[in-house]
């Protein structure tokens, strides 16, 4: 079975916990749009946002500039991923390089 968004969150939050400190930011699940969603997370002074087409199953990890307002902060693609699954590899090594 596959994992769906809602999943994908508590997944990559035991993750990060294990990392570093975080703050959600915005969650949004869409269960009758593909299991589309969009999460955001306040990571050492810098945002990282996550996007699940639940049509094309991508997922797209976006990162912000440092020091900025959540509302007005600019994203940028850091990486994309086939899947809902992100180690915490990935997660640790794209925390550091994003900033």
């Amino acid at each position: 079975m596959k994992m769906n968004f809602e999943d994908f969150r508590k997944k990559i939050e035991l993750k990060l916990s294990s990392i570093t400190e975080f703050e959600l930011q915005e969650f949004h699940f869409l269960p009758y749009s593909f299991g589309s969603g969009l999460l955001a997370y306040r990571i050492k002074r810098q945002f990282h946002k996550f996007i699940f087409d639940g049509r094309e199953s991508e997922l797209t990890w976006l990162t912000s500039k440092q020091h900025h307002k959540y509302s007005e902060n600019s994203f940028t693609e850091f990486k994309r991923f086939c899947e809902l699954d992100i180690s915490v590899e990935e997660l640790e090594n794209g925390i550091k390089n994003s900033a």
